[in-house]
């Protein structure tokens, strides 16, 4: 894989990974229509990383604050038993909580289902079905409750979380599903978005950590056998690219949010899962 190659993986990785429209519905496209053969562990890994890297540019503040309530809280909960007095001392700490659950189930599935999933990406009708899907949620995401709440605990994060673990599914979106599940949750629009990549760090953070398992394994073993390296400079380069266009998008998916027009994005889900389909059944 060469520097330019790198760049438009990053580019994809960037815009498809935050809009709602399914970064794995178009690996598996690009794959069928263009003949890209999957970039290997470690290109994945690395433009996954530049991803990751967007979300901290962008909420590195209330990361820092999650976190740190999240400690906090607890200790206090340990020492007192009780939550009102754990989220006087630290406001963020149901928020922490929420996090911490709702990355439970994406993580038995990611674990149980993993050969499955990855079976999944073999099918590109069922990539454009499953990217029809997305399309539909969001279209749904108009008939979410008006009254809402800011504040995300536990149950709405183990709720949100479940709308996670589906997302593994290509064609399934990540950011689009569980933001609609937000709203449905009762969660402010704004901070449905933001729970949404909050919740994002830690399932792509262990996603990172396992891929970087295999791959190092992988590398380790081409290297010894003589095959060509990829160079740290391509890598990098797609990592940038991915970060730089990844915090783009995400700002501007956080406009669309507040704006109330999530369900813009179902004009292009709908289309192009449709045509995924009718090409899945045609190959």
């Amino acid at each position: 894989m060469d520097t330019i190659q790198a760049i438009l993986l990053g580019l994809l990785q960037g815009v498809t990974e935050f809009l709602p429209i399914s970064s794995s519905a178009h690996l598996v496209a690009a794959q069928a229509f263009l003949g890209v053969e999957s970039p290997g562990v470690i290109v994945e890994v690395a433009l996954h990383f530049g991803t990751l890297l967007a979300i901290l540019v962008v909420f590195g503040r209330p990361l820092l604050q999650l976190v740190r309530d999240g400690v906090l809280g607890g200790l206090v909960l340990l020492r007192s038993g009780s939550m009102r007095d754990a989220e006087q001392r630290a406001p963020l700490f149901a928020t922490a909580l929420a996090v911490a659950v709702g990355t439970v189930p994406v993580t038995i599935v990611g674990v149980a289902f993993e050969e499955a999933v990855e079976r999944a990406f073999d099918s590109l009708w069922s990539a454009g079905a499953f990217l029809c899907v997305t399309g539909l949620i969001l279209l749904g995401s108009r008939s979410a409750p008006r009254v809402r709440t800011a504040r995300v605990g536990p149950g709405r994060g183990l709720a949100i979380g479940l709308a996670q673990a589906v997302a593994l599914l290509p064609g399934v979106s990540r950011s689009g599903i569980t933001i609609t599940a937000g709203y449905f949750a009762g969660v402010e629009r704004g901070e449905a978005a933001r729970f949404s990549f909050l919740l994002a760090v830690p399932a792509l953070a262990g996603a990172l950590v396992w891929k970087l398992r295999h791959g190092l394994q992988t590398a380790l073993a081409g290297a010894s056998a003589g095959q060509r390296t990829i160079q740290v400079g391509v890598l990098a380069s797609g990592t940038l690219v991915a970060a730089l266009s990844g915090t783009v998008c995400l700002l501007l998916l956080l406009r669309v949010v507040e704006k109330g027009r999530l369900h813009w994005f179902a004009a292009y889900c709908l289309p192009a899962g449709a045509l995924l389909m009718v090409a899945g059944a045609l190959s």
